[in-house]
Order: C-alpha cells, then structure tokens, then sequence
C-alpha cells in the first residue's frame, strides 16, 4: 500500500528491519524485578503476545503490505507489554512506555514519508485519509509522551490493530484476485498459462491474525 516500485520496496524494507532489530523496550527487566520482589503480575495484553511471542520475529522477505501490517502489530503489541508492565508511576516503567512510543512514532513516520511523495500510486482519497490519521498519530503521541495514561496507549494500539486488519484484508482480497485469474487463464501445452511467465508473483507469506 505505501511502497513505490521495486527500489522504493527495497528501502522500505530495510527500514523495516531497522525497525524491528531496534533495541526493545526495558519493560521485561521491570517484569523480571515484580516477580522477584513477588509482586502481583498483570494478565497479558489481550490480543499481544508478550516478549517472545510470534510477532518477535520479522517475517520472511516477498510482500511489503505484509510486512507492514507486521510492523504495525509488533509496534502495538511492545505498546501493551509496557503499559502493562508496572504502574506509570515507577520511573522505568514510564521509560518503557516512551521507548514504545518512540518506536510506533517512527513507524507512522515512515509511513507518513511514503504517501506524502507526489509519486505515489495511493489514490488520492485514501492518501488524504491516510496523511490525516498520521497526524492524529502525531499529535496523539505527543500528548502520550508528555502524559502516558493507559487510555492513550489503548488509542494507538487500536490504530495499530485497525490499519494491520485492512492491510491484510487487502492483501488477501489480491491473492485471491490473482489466484482468479490464474484459474481462467487458458493453459497451454505443459499445463503453463498462456500470456504469464516463470515469474509469477512469489507464495504469498504465511498469514497471520491481527487480533490473535
């Protein structure tokens, strides 16, 4: 969706692994502190794994609209382990928060960074849609920084969710589109589809639940 040609899909995806290999919130190093001290823990964020989880992994190379969705989740779900991690009034607990919160604001700012340039094949509509909710992000986030409440977490792990759920309905919907036409493209000698080349568009990735 926010990719532009294939050196655009290269660099998009090199900040993405920049993205996902940045150092983690400290919000384990609280949790491990709480159970030693035997303090009480809070249930797992619904929807996000803790550290560890599936979402830890940045997904196999192919589909940038897969990747981002991804990039989204995982953003929302390091949201919630901090937010969950311990009271906003412990020091560390509040570094966590914000260390999140630094790294969703750089993903919604690459984002930003793609639909706001002219040659982007985003149609318009939905690039005004889109920009606008970046803003939100932006300023959103800049009232969470100043004053993180869990309320204000919520807000942007919801977008996250949101967003991730139609990049992957999109993404499906193209699949299925392809696979379509693929089915009622006439064969030729050798069962190989008239008009298309060995270089059809590489498996799709393994999907995965936005609300999982």
């Amino acid at each position: 969706m926010f990719s532009r040609g294939v050196r655009q899909k290269l660099e998009a995806r090199e900040r993405m692994d920049r993205f996902a290999s940045a150092k983690p919130p400290p919000a384990t190093e609280v949790v491990k502190q709480r159970k030693r001290q035997g303090a009480p823990m809070p249930p797992p964020a619904r929807g996000y794994p803790q550290s560890g989880g599936s979402y830890s992994r940045l997904p196999a190379s192919g589909s940038p609209t897969y990747t981002e969705a991804w990039a989204l989740v995982e953003a929302a779900r390091r949201l919630a382990v901090a937010i969950e991690s311990g009271p906003l009034d412990n020091p560390d607990v509040r570094k966590a928060v914000r260390d999140a919160l630094r790294l969703n604001w750089r993903l919604w700012t690459i984002f930003q960074t793609e639909l706001s340039a002219d040659e982007s094949p985003v149609p318009i509509e939905i690039r005004q849609n889109m920009l606008s909710l970046c803003n939100f992000v932006d300023n959103h986030t800049v009232q969470a920084m100043a004053d993180p409440s869990a309320e204000k977490i919520a807000t942007l792990i919801e977008i996250n969710r949101n967003i991730a759920t139609g990049l992957l309905e999109s993404l499906q919907a193209k699949l299925q589109a392809e696979e379509a036409a693929r089915a009622k493209a006439p064969q030729a000698p050798g069962g190989k589809s008239v008009g298309k080349t060995e270089s059809a568009s590489p498996e799709p990735p393994k999907p995965f639940n936005a609300e999982a």
